[in-house]
């Protein structure tokens, strides 16, 4: 049944499509990615720190905070990225296991009537050496 809803041909068509965005996502978290590095390494510098300690108390806090923010920010898209491309892969090798399973029951099906016909030229072959 599944095989049948899967062979639509809108699907092929709306594969492209779902390529082009997978990598335009791809892409997009990547760049958060990177940009999430880099505020974590702008905010973690040691010499940033004792400079808005030196200035306010408060400035101290702010740099924490923003530290905070892009430490989560790194987490976040690292671990979207990860998720992300382990769901590709999860479909990937969900299809072509779909496909192997198809091309199997193609070729036991062939095997099954060729080992029919092989019994019947057999069956054949003795009642005619008789």
């Amino acid at each position: 049944r599944w095989q049948k809803i899967f062979m639509i041909p809108l699907w092929s068509k709306m594969a492209v499509f779902w390529n082009k965005i997978f990598l335009t996502i791809i892409v997009l978290l990547i760049v958060l990615f990177l940009d999430a590095v880099r505020e974590v390494r702008k905010y973690s510098a040691v010499h940033v720190i004792e400079k808005a300690v030196n200035v306010n108390t408060n400035a101290f806090d702010h740099i924490q905070m923003k530290l905070f923010r892009s430490q989560r920010n790194l987490y976040l898209s690292g671990f979207s990225l990860f998720l992300w491309l382990v769901l590709r892969r999860t479909v990937t090798l969900l299809t072509q296991l779909a496909k192997e399973m198809a091309s199997h029951a193609a070729l036991e099906t062939q095997v099954n009537d060729a080992t029919e016909a092989a019994k019947k030229y057999m069956a054949e072959n003795e009642r005619l050496q008789e």
